[in-house]
């Protein structure tokens, strides 16, 4: 935008209700091949793709027709290496059975509330606009918009709706690939009186990588930690990117 379109959005801004869903965000997890056919299920994959897109990339005439046609050799090779490389069965299950118990424990910390709080807390210390948690209103399910415009929300011009859309550990399609933890939102401003977008981004929160048998050692607490630790920098960028950020005039 430009700096004079932005001026425009924050001087409609005034109170700001903050509203964040309430329902489970999607989970997408990068698992490591399981037992010997696992790996060479995935490294089949792994070598064929792997083998086109290098030819993709080579500099050489016909790079991407030399890739195809080695493709099946290198998936074959893949299949190989997925079969010896890959972990035990017995270890991919029992480091599930970790992360699913660190997943409760996460839950229980209630990280939603702390983040909505934090949101609220540094929006009122940071900004001249007042943050106020809206808890009862806003959407209920993944596919519901609110109309705002139509709802009873006396003190309130603006609405900070935060859905925590996608969640969990990212990572390549590899046999035992680092992955990283992460957590995406979806965040729009809108304007009470007539429900206008006035700002609307994705936002996201990635830790460091690891091995997916290092996320479970000491019962999850890498784990566990991860997602706590996205608290404060992912509720700081919503206030500062939203309300604080300024842009520069182009020259």
């Amino acid at each position: 935008m430009k700096p004079q379109e932005v001026q425009g959005i924050r001087s409609d801004i005034g109170t700001v209700g903050v509203v964040l869903d309430p329902y489970p965000s999607q989970v997408k997890v990068v698992r490591p091949a399981r037992g010997w056919w696992g790996g060479v299920k995935k490294g089949f994959v792994t070598g064929a793709s792997t083998s086109v897109a290098i030819g993709v990339v080579a500099p050489v005439p016909g790079g991407t027709l030399i890739g195809v046609i080695l493709a099946p050799f290198a998936a074959v090779a893949g299949s190989v290496y997925g079969a010896v490389k890959a972990l035990p069965a017995k270890k991919v299950d029992e480091t599930e059975a970790i992360l699913d118990k660190a997943t409760v424990s996460l839950k229980a910390m209630n990280l939603r509330g702390a983040f909505v709080t934090t949101v609220v807390n540094t929006g009122n210390e940071r900004t001249g606009w007042e943050f106020v948690h809206l808890p009862d209103i806003g959407p209920q399910a993944r596919e519901e918009v609110v109309n705002y415009d139509q709802l009873e929300i006396p003190g309130i011009d603006s609405i900070l709706e935060i859905r925590i859309e996608t969640s969990g550990l990212v990572g390549r399609f590899h046999i035992d690939p680092p992955t990283s933890a992460f957590v995406e939102l979806s965040t729009r401003l809108i304007r009470v009186s007539d429900n206008k977008i006035l700002v609307e981004d994705i936002l996201s929160c990635e830790s460091e990588e690891r091995t997916f048998v290092q996320w479970s050692e000491d019962g999850g607490h890498y784990f566990i930690d991860a997602f706590r630790s996205c608290v404060p920098p992912l509720a700081e960028k919503v206030v500062d990117d939203f309300f604080l950020v300024r842009p520069i005039p182009a020259r």
